[in-house]
């Protein structure tokens, strides 16, 4: 019915170019950096995968010849020895850790977002405080623990440490995702006839859904390019994808581009992750800004 009484002037006004603001000269500096600070950091990448298809004999070439032959004999050699084992070991442990710790950092935060007590900050940073040390001071306490209970080189004690590493992060952020939602939400599900459980799942989680995801994301991407207590508690059997890493590194040469190779099909699972989810993690990490 609206638009039977619109009439050639008004049609015209709303196809009229919005008129140009001084302000949005402020724009082209602003993009301009923005441009220049990715090409910085998507330059390493670019390198990295144009000596993985570089023939051997133009390994140590510089300035890199970008439109020179590509050669697909590291990946080939890459991929015919132990490296997809270690790359399906990274799945395993990586996604088993974050769907434990995900699950265990909703239902902390959720309790310390609801807590009513002097006494939750000083938990809160002693929570923190597990992730403050450096990996090198637990190393041994850590190894002398897992060696006596037999969980050197099995999933299950790298996965134990890997969730102890990652809960106290995923505890800060869920908590925070969790004090965005307001309690009378919750209290009228109470009232509804909800329990303290019912209103958790079926309230607070879903609209905290971004948070999840984000957590889930970055809890991800931390277990899977985490080496140092890979390094230290696995071996042959559970060793992950950055442990192979410096098996390219020989007495007297360095392979190059099969160990570039094996780091550029290791960055895309949490590239491929990332992409996936990128609307949530943008909300998550934005606080819910960004729709």
């Amino acid at each position: 019915m609206s638009t039977a009484h619109r009439t050639p002037s008004t049609d015209a006004t709303s196809m009229r170019p919005r008129p140009f603001h001084p302000r949005q000269l402020w724009d082209v500096p602003r993009y301009a950096v923005m441009v220049v600070i990715t090409l910085v950091c998507l330059l390493p990448i670019a390198i990295m995968v144009r000596i993985a298809v570089t023939p051997q004999v133009n390994w140590r070439q510089m300035p890199i010849d970008w439109f020179g032959p590509v050669d697909w004999s590291a990946f080939e050699t890459v991929l015919g020895g132990g490296f997809p084992h270690a790359l399906m070991n990274s799945f395993v442990i990586a996604l088993s850790t974050t769907a434990i710790v995900v699950v265990l950092s909703a239902m902390g935060g959720h309790a310390l977002a609801r807590m009513r007590s002097k006494r939750k900050e000083g938990f809160l940073f002693a929570v923190l405080g597990t992730r403050m040390g450096p990996a090198v001071v637990f190393a041994v306490p850590i190894y002398l623990i897992a060696s006596n209970l037999g969980l050197i080189d099995t999933y299950l004690g790298i996965i134990a440490v890997y969730i102890v590493y990652n809960l106290a992060f995923g505890i800060w952020m869920m908590h925070g995702f969790f004090l965005d939602i307001p309690s009378e939400v919750e209290e009228a599900g109470l009232v509804d006839g909800l329990s303290e459980w019912g209103v958790f799942s079926r309230v607070s989680l879903p609209m905290a859904a971004s948070g999840v995801i984000a957590t889930a994301v970055l809890v991800f991407v931390l277990t899977w390019n985490e080496f140092f207590y890979a390094f230290v508690l696995t071996q042959r059997v559970t060793g992950t994808f950055p442990t192979t890493i410096p098996s390219y590194f020989g007495a007297f040469q360095v392979e190059w581009g099969s160990m570039f190779a094996a780091s550029t099909l290791g960055i895309l699972p949490p590239v491929i992750f990332g992409i996936l989810a990128r609307r949530w993690l943008a909300r998550g990490l934005s606080g819910g800004l960004v729709d």
